[in-house]
């Protein structure tokens, strides 16, 4: 984390130190603003400077860091060396929604949405009776224009064909790539900096509807380019505050003074800002910046900083057809607006479906811009065009009267009367209108007041005022924060801003309360708010307005504050076994034996442990024992990071099972976007079938005295076994010792996917092809496999052992080592990585662990391939470019480098391994079908594949000999599903599935998420069944007719009915930041063939993208498949008796399908 100081150049001599430690490194961050303002007070040199440090490891909440910083003076002469102290924020900008790469087909560009109005013809921004741009722009003439704009972005394409033929290269910076000593570079170009980044070349964009040829709004002005983001994403505050200092520079003298700035990027407010913009401003450079962007009003409704500011315009948005850009649902973006304090230096120009250049291809402009992005450099240019028009005119203006007579003149033309509309302000961009306003005399024009980052609502606490301490100021800089991004704080407000009196009277306790229950509340500031405003931190009734409290006398001391509340913790620090207890004994392993891990904190925790997912109950049927549950919560116990591990602690085996499962469960979260559901209870009732919610899955540490574990379908539980060793001896393991299965991370990571795979798939324990059961075994490995690989310090041992190559890793590639010795065999339980693939391993495996193991292997050497490649540098800087180690142990900064990419990589793939499953048929799952779901999944997230990802999957599954059907190729773009041949539409359809996630996210309430995704389930089954036109899309779903004797490839059957088995949201946050969403939809439906008492089941799942509102994959199994009919049949006759058939045939174990598998084990 970086810091923003604002400190006295005697602090800044002296050297700034926290707890005497070593001097904190700083670097001047706007030194032109800084010295206009000491010259202009009269103290040049001897002002306050604004400071950024290096990278500093600080504990907990930043800004809570930034105070004590404050507080204790930072080794100065308390307040009077340090005056300000802010987090460097790196913060986000939700772009317009295009998804563009570099690379991508050439040709004309995309079109224009349809999903907004569509102006006529493309280019249309431009014309009258839109902005009048083009207008505006021949009404100056051919003379070429002597006024300059700075363009703030993610900088330009040099090669693009619209990059302006005024471009001032030779002043162009770039603030997001700075050198050691903190240099700015010296060129803007834009750079492919993240692996998959669908918004780099946002800048291009932005200055081609800025400039560019042919039709930017200022054609032919000097444009100084500057680089302030790696992508509009993701920026840093200081990247920002010091190009605006380096326009204040530049602004010094007339060669190189930009009199407008163009900013289509925003967020939450800064202290550093807010100067920055003030000396623009009175240095009569205009700056114009972006409302913001949202999607049903979230992330946030309000205007973003710095545009909130009032000395700067703010750019919202109008739509071809003259309504607002804003309040556009869930489904399309919208620009921001408001509060209504703000609407007065506010103006809406033209978006979206305007002209976006596309970086990296010269000749291509999409048709399809948008966001208020695009509004803005409308408005730069109108204000460069207006300005230049009546230079001459404003000679006897000063530096902010320029700047209020360029905004009156744009406000007039919009040709508003009366007070500012809520959502397009001051009113709509017309140019050409604006350029017939001649300048307001200087007496007539208002200056607006400095802006400032002060939360009115916190001065009723403070008494804020002209000589409020630097610290009061800090906290309300941080309050203002929370407001922007809280929407309980927003909600508080009422739609008020929080500058309004009116709040003073009502309300404005609410609004503190919230502030201090936000989670980034910092802990310095809910102690400040409780400590004055006890009503509120209790939640209890607020005293009348008139009893705020009063500012106390200079003389009297402040009421000592109580303890500051300590924020909840994101996550509980639990104590397990890292692998199985024996490797406690090695010497060769005992370090990493155990390890501390990080499971989702839960407030209602209860002795067991009982969570909201799991539930642990303790009984030992066999020894006719229940075990006292373990409190987590106990203070000895959270203060120590739990039990310590413990072969013979009833106690911690709970702790041991709740943990792992805890962890599990976190990584399917994660990758799917949403609260994972366990399979629900279905029973047969005289009314029909009926479902129940599963709140939680049981486990039971010493359910069973035998060697086994599994997970039980009937129970939904994990029933963990313990019994006495077997082993010859010569292993870890003593013979007659106990082992108990509850304590191998292997063995609960696997149970508890299972029962994880059994609530997403609950079709897929059906006896469909070989690779059914196994899948199973295979997933649940896999799960296991990689949780052991993002345990760093575990990988640091191996990669050590190992001499960097995971190839042959002695110890991470086996699962239950201790289990497989304990019951006579001499390796682990099961070790399918390291052995060299063939592509008939596949083909040779029969039963379903070896075919599971097969899968793994595959993935794993995936895994391995994608690893190689990574550290190749790492190998070859480390020998001198030869690749080839010394003899001895690797040196230790190489080992740890290869364990953090190692650790990294192994959670990509286990995100990518349960991100697929939503990508799979609902029913009779393949692994080349799984391949494929890879592949999409992936696809579907990252749009390129730099790293190889996909590649080395293909390369694992093709060398095991696991082939896809129904593709010709090896290409991995041949293997990702394919979209619907015709757009598949249903009346009602798109309504139910429009409102699909909003009750079911990661935070939801999971009962009122299975009530929503069934209630769902029911609309949707209603518009496939009932209405008129559902029958013309079942051929195109693979489903037939319902409830009908039929003939299908040449065999008779009947049908039954058909199944909406599930529809559940997912939400994908790319490396990008950017947010995927969309809607699965499974169908399936019965089909027994004439002659047959079984029945077999077809289906499709559905990928159904809410943004575009349109299926987006299709992936089905049609329903009487008479080929794939007569190979389920084949496999459920050739199994017969074997473990196979018992595993999923219908009789004693059909409850419990994987007791039997996993007792053959």
């Amino acid at each position: 984390m970086r810091l923003l100081l604002k400190a006295n150049p005697a602090a800044i001599r002296q050297g700034l130190a926290i707890g005497g430690a070593a001097p904190i490194a700083l670097r001047p961050l706007m030194p032109s603003i800084d010295d206009a303002r000491g010259a202009a007070l009269g103290i040049a040199g001897a002002a306050a400077s604004w400071q950024v440090t290096g990278e500093l490891e600080l504990p907990g909440n930043a800004w809570d860091a930034c105070h004590a910083l404050v507080r204790d003076g930072l080794g100065a002469s308390g307040d009077a060396g340090l005056v300000m102290a802010e987090p460097d924020l790196e913060q986000s900008w939700l772009p317009a929604d295009q998804q563009r790469q570099a690379g991508a087909a050439a040709g004309g560009g995309a079109p224009q949405s349809d999903h907004y109005p569509i102006g006529a013809p493309d280019g249309w921004f431009a014309d009258r009776p839109y902005s009048g741009l083009a207008a505006a722009r021949t009404i100056l003439g051919a003379a070429p224009p002597g006024l300059r704009i700075a363009h703030l972005d993610t900088g330009y394409d040099p090669a693009h064909r619209s990059k302006p033929t005024g471009l001032r290269a030779g002043l162009a910076r770039n603030f997001a790539d700075l050198s050691p000593d903190g240099t700015p570079g010296s060129d803007a170009f834009d750079r492919k900096t993240a692996a998959v980044n669908p918004m780099f070349g946002h800048g291009t964009a932005t200055l081609a509807l800025l400039a560019g040829e042919p039709y930017g709004g200022a054609r032919g002005f000097e444009v100084v380019p500057l680089r302030v983001a790696n992508w509009v994403t993701l920026f840093a505050n200081s990247a920002i505050a010091a190009a605006l200092d380096y326009v204040h520079h530049l602004a010094g003298s007339a060669d190189t003074r930009c009199d407008v700035v163009s900013m289509s990027m925003g967020g939450a407010p800064s202290a550093v800002w807010a100067d920055a913009v003030n000396a623009l401003y009175e240095a009569g450079v205009a700056v114009v910046t972006a409302a913001g962007n949202n999607f049903g009003n979230l992330p946030v409704r309000s205007i973003v900083y710095p545009a909130r500011f009032n000395r700067v315009l703010a750019a919202c948005g109008v739509m071809a057809d003259g309504k607002p850009y804003a309040d556009l649902g869930l489904d399309r973006m919208a620009g921001c607006y408001g509060p209504a304090r703000k609407m007065r230096t506010a103006l809406s120009a033209w978006t979206p479906n305007a002209p976006w250049a596309v970086f990296g291809q010269p000749d291509r402009v999409d048709q399809d811009g948008g966001g208020t992005s695009a509004a803005t450099p409308q408005i730069a240019a109108a204000t460069a065009l207006w300005l230049e028009r009546h230079r001459q005119a404003l000679t006897g203006h000063s530096g902010w009267q320029r700047v209020e007579a360029a905004r009156l003149a744009l406000f007039r033309a919009a040709g508003r009367d009366g007070p500012p509309d809520a959502r397009l302000g001051r009113g709509v961009l017309h140019a050409d209108a604006a350029l017939g306003f001649a300048p307001a005399l200087p007496a007539t024009l208002r200056k607006e007041a400095e802006d400032h980052t002060d939360f009115a609502v916190l001065r009723l606490l403070t008494g804020i005022g002209a000589a409020a301490s630097p610290h009061d100021r800090m906290f309300h800089l941080e309050a203002l924060q929370i407001a922007h991004g809280s929407a309980e704080v927003q909600a508080a407000l009422g739609g008020l801003d929080p500058e309004d009196a009116r709040l003073a009277d009502h309300g404005w306790r609410a609004v503190l309360a919230a502030v201090a229950d936000a989670p980034a509340c910092s802990a310095a500031l809910r102690g400040l708010i409780r400590a004055r405003l006890p009503a509120a931190a209790r939640g209890g009734p607020a005293a009348p307005a008139q009893e705020a409290p009063q500012v106390p006398a200079p003389r009297m001391p402040p009421p000592a504050p109580p303890p500051p509340a300590v924020p909840v913790p994101d996550s509980r620090q639990l104590q397990v076994f890292a692998f199985d207890p024996g490797f406690a004994t090695r010497m060769a392993t005992r370090r990493i034996a155990t390890a501390v891990v990080a499971v989702e904190w839960e407030d209602g925790l209860r002795p067991g442990p009982v969570g909201a997912y799991v539930e642990v109950i303790d009984i030992d049927p066999a020894s006719d024992r229940a075990y006292a549950p373990v409190d987590l919560n106990a203070p000895e116990l959270l203060a120590q990071d739990g039990l310590a591990p413990s072969d013979g602690s009833p106690q911690f085996h709970q702790q041991m099972a709740y943990a792992v499962a805890m962890r599990t469960i976190g990584h399917f979260k994660t990758a799917l976007g949403r609260a994972p559901l366990w399979a629900e209870l279905v029973e047969q009732t005289p009314q029909g079938l009926k479902h129940r919610f599963v709140r939680r899955l049981r486990i039971y540490p010493h359910a069973l005295r035998e060697p086994n574990a599994y997970y039980s379908p009937e129970k939904r539980a994990l029933l963990l076994g313990y019994f006495r060793a077997l082993a010859p001896g010569a292993t870890e393991v003593m013979r007659g010792g106990m082992i108990f299965t509850c304590l191998s991370h292997d063995i609960v990571a696997h149970e508890t996917t299972h029962a994880l795979l059994d609530g997403l798939h609950p079709r897929w324990k059906e006896p469909t092809n070989p690779d059914a059961p196994a899948f199973h075994e295979a997933f649940a490995d896999m799960v296991a496999l990689f949780q052991h690989f993002t345990m760093r310090e575990a990988l640091l041992s191996e990669i050590r052992q190992a001499r960097g190559r995971l190839r042959f890793g002695p110890i991470m590639g086996k699962l239950a080592r201790q289990f497989g010795q304990a019951i006579g065999g001499r390796g682990a339980l099961r070790d399918a990585i390291g052995r060299p693939p063939s592509p008939t391993d596949y083909a040779d495996a029969s039963e379903p662990h070896a075919l599971g193991e097969v899968l793994v292997a595959a993935v794993f050497d995936a895994w391995v391939q994608v690893y190689e490649d990574r550290t190749a540098d790492l190998f070859r800087l480390a020998t001198g470019g030869t690749g080839v180690l010394p003899r001895g142990e690797i040196p230790h900064d190489l080992a740890g480098r290869l364990a953090d990419e190692a650790a990294k990589l192994a959670g990509h793939f286990l995100n990518i391994c349960i991100r697929a499953l939503d990508y799979c048929p609902p029913v009779d799952p393949t692994f080349g079908e799984y391949l494929r779901a890879l592949i999409t999944a992936d696809a579907d997230l990252v749009r390129d594949d730099p790293y190889g990802y996909r590649v080395a999957l293909v390369d694992g599954f093709r060398r095991r000999g696991i082939l896809p059907e129904g593709v010709q190729t090896w290409s991995p773009d041949a293997l990702i599903w394919q979209r619907p041949d015709q757009p598949l539409t249903l009346s009602g359809m798109t309504t139910v599935l429009d409102g699909v996630g909003d009750k079911w996210d990661l935070a939801s309430d999971r009962l009122a998420a299975w009530r929503a995704s069934r209630a769902n389930a029911r609309k949707l089954h209603a518009a496939l069944t009932e209405t008129a036109e559902a029958p013309s899309l079942w051929a195109a779903l693979g489903l037939l007719a319902p409830h009908q004797e039929q003939s299908v490839d040449g065999g008779q059957g009947i049908t039954g009915g058909i199944e909406v088995h599930s529809v559940r949201p997912t939400r994908r946050v790319g490396p990008d930041g950017q947010l995927g969403a969309a809607v699965v939809i499974e169908l399936t439906q019965r089909w027994q063939p004439k002659g047959d008492s079984e029945w077999y089941r077809g289906g499709c799942t559905i990928i159904w993208d809410r943004a575009e509102r349109e299926v987006r994959y299709l992936i089905y199994k049609r329903v009487g498949h008479g080929e794939r009919t007569a190979r389920q049949q084949a496999f459920r006759m050739a199994a017969g008796g074997s473990a196979s058939a018992s595993y999923f045939r219908r009789d004693q174990h059909a409850p419990e399908p994987f007791a039997l598998m996993h007792s053959d084990h």
